[in-house]
């Protein structure tokens, strides 16, 4: 009997937990913000194209984050993204082979506002990816260019977040206060 008490219990917490969380306002950062206020801000932004192949995976990335749906909207903002790309050699063997390759991508982005040419926003990011480097060059070719998704997926996820970040903020701001 006491142990169908306590299950009783804990599904009685498991089920009002987020109700209550729900009730107070609360939302979680990554929930999907799809409909709100701050996802129409975020369509309002326009990429600018970024140079070399990375570039443009994270111009496309971040084109199809900020609207999903494709739908038409009028640019408010434009995103200008620089990126700067580093490799290097690591895990050098006592023969002065390299095993071990790294990718570091440095993006500096600026948000700025289309009606007054204003700055609103401007940040950086770093991201480190590694890859194996192996005598067949071909598969450090592949290994590198795994690198480079994942960096490009990591600095997406990272910008979008920042931007939601901004927009919510900005849009708080701008709300009436409660009196």
């Amino acid at each position: 009997m006491s142990g169908s008490l306590t299950r009783r219990r804990w599904l009685a917490l498991v089920v009002a937990g987020p109700l209550a969380l729900s009730s107070c306002g609360w939302s979680s950062l990554y929930a999907d913000t799809e409909g709100g206020p701050a996802s129409e801000e975020l369509r309002a932004i326009r990429v600018d194209p970024i140079p070399e192949r990375m570039g443009q995976r994270l111009e496309m990335a971040l084109r199809n984050s900020l609207n999903p749906s494709g739908e038409p909207t009028r640019h408010r903002y434009v995103l200008r993204v620089t990126p700067y790309v580093g490799l290097s050699n690591l895990g050098v063997q006592a023969q002065g082979l390299a095993t071990l390759g790294q990718l570091d991508v440095v993006v500096t982005y600026t948000l700025g506002d289309l009606e007054n040419g204003k700055t609103l926003l401007n940040n950086s990011i770093h991201v480190t990816n590694s890859f194996d480097l192996n005598p067949n060059q071909y598969s450090t070719v592949v290994g590198e260019n795994d690198a480079a998704v994942r960096s490009v997926t990591e600095l997406n996820q990272e910008i979008v977040t920042r931007l939601s970040l901004f927009m919510q903020r900005r849009i708080a701001e701008k709300s009436p206060k409660p009196s």
